[in-house]
């Protein structure tokens, strides 16, 4: 992390802290929200043996979070599709966003694993952000959560900011309060 990286860091947790504090019902606890920004660790991302990264390559995902079985999942069912959003709709379903045949498509991920198709759109700036993605959604998760292991997945989503592409993450507590929100970069 960059000295500038880390001053913003602490910035945005001090103004969290801080207006955590004010205003605000006295008898319910504050909750703290901080946004970082994280480099992704060596292991990121897996290189195929073409030495081409691949964001979206078929692979088993594991972890504790039932997250990677929706992905899991989907994969199976959709072989090419690159996933580029995530929200938990509660404990056991998700809505999940691929890109797949440049098309935008929206999945619902039921608690038995079930995949069900809710909309198709088309997207250029989705589909592009997909094709530069080298780092899959699978992979930035476990990044936040190896970061945050008491955390849960509560939504992801890969978007563009200045010219950079990054994985924004949100994870939440084991009582689904809000926990932290996280940057990854996506290349």
């Amino acid at each position: 992390m960059t000295a500038n990286e880390k001053v913003a860091a602490a910035v945005v947790a001090a103004s969290a802290l801080i207006l955590g504090g004010c205003g605000g019902n006295a008898s319910e606890p504050a909750v703290e929200t901080v946004t970082e920004t994280m480099p992704l660790s060596e292991s990121l991302p897996r290189e195929a043996p073409d030495g081409e990264a691949q964001a979206g390559a078929r692979q088993e995902v594991d972890g504790d979070d039932p997250v990677f079985a929706a992905v899991d999942a989907v994969l199976a069912e959709r072989s090419g599709a690159v996933v580029v959003g995530i929200d938990r709709d509660d404990r056991d379903s998700y809505d999940v966003d691929v890109v797949q045949d440049g098309q935008v498509v929206e999945l619902e991920v039921g608690p038995d694993g079930a995949v069900r198709e809710d909309e198709r759109e088309g997207d250029d700036d989705d589909a592009r952000d997909a094709r530069a993605a080298t780092v899959s959604a699978a992979d930035a998760i476990r990044q936040a959560l190896e970061k945050h292991p008491d955390g849960v997945l509560d939504e992801i989503d890969l978007d563009e900011h200045d010219g950079r592409l990054r994985w924004e993450i949100e994870l939440d507590d084991a009582d689904r309060s809000d926990l932290v929100e996280l940057d990854l970069p996506a290349t």
